[in-house]
């Protein structure tokens, strides 16, 4: 069931995923003399293994592995081997990395702070090219060995549906659904309820949220700019924006986390 689920996630690199991706362009190294292939001895590992100056576990459970990746101004990451079947990126800073492929080819890659994609497996070495830090969120879902798949919940007053102007779906494949949450200041939400899943959360603003429940109850919700959390299954509620200024997260549903 797993290999199904992978062939088909890489199935979607050639067409919708690829849409996703942003600015990618693939030179040859030859041409630019950065760098080399990796000696053909050499065992590629775990970024977090190998490199944990600029990685840091956020999540690890057995539904996803949730870390983030910081670069100095200028500076690079060794060869590194991400594992299968990918991840999704939340950039929380702008990027302009260089990166060279184990053919020895290399990619730019360019992408702008809040934007979200989707990396399938692969190992390469990187370069921050900028004169600022880099910043991103990476999001491994995970499907442990012997579970039982199951559909992905449906619900009738799920946020997308009831509220498709503040709730975007940005992308969704086998594994994910990852949507954009928008609240202009002070801003009222409707009654919504979520999918029966966890979820991975990240702020990409200041969050002063007060909920009201289903049930009546109320909660408050305070987290900065940066912070990731794992989300879990929750009852219907509605939002109010508390602060005078925007709100936006990335909400990464976990389809097989029920």
């Amino acid at each position: 069931m797993c290999a199904t689920i992978f062939s088909k996630l890489h199935a979607l690199e050639g067409d919708r995923m690829r849409s996703v991706w942003t600015a990618v362009a693939l030179v040859a190294s030859a041409a630019s003399g950065w760098t080399q292939k990796p000696p053909a001895t050499m065992k590629l590992q775990d970024p977090l293994i190998v490199d944990p100056q600029h990685y840091h576990l956020e999540i690890e459970n057995q539904w996803t592995r949730t870390f983030r990746e910081h670069m100095e101004p200028h500076g690079k990451l060794v060869w590194h081997k991400h594992p299968d079947p990918g991840a999704v990126v939340v950039y929380m800073t702008n990027q302009n990395v260089r990166q060279v492929l184990l053919d020895g080819t290399i990619r730019n890659v360019r992408h702008k702070r809040g934007d979200v994609a989707w990396w399938p497996a692969s190992a390469h070495e990187s370069e921050n090219l900028a004169d600022i830090p880099f910043e991103c969120i990476q999001i491994e879902p995970r499907t442990p060995p012997g579970v039982e798949l199951k559909p992905f919940p449906k619900e009738k007053t799920d946020a997308v549906i009831v509220d498709p102007e503040r709730y975007r779906v940005e992308f969704e494949n086998d594994l994910v659904r990852v949507i954009r949450v928008k609240t202009g200041p002070s801003e009222k939400l409707g009654m919504h309820k979520h999918p029966e899943t966890f979820a991975v959360i990240v702020y990409l603003t200041d969050q002063n949220m007060q909920q009201t429940l289903a049930d009546g109850g109320k909660r408050e919700n305070h987290y900065k700019f940066g912070q990731v959390r794992y989300g879990p299954k929750d009852q219907a509620h509605a939002d109010e924006n508390l602060s005078d200024q925007p709100f936006e997260l990335i909400r990464v549903e976990l389809k097989h986390a029920q």
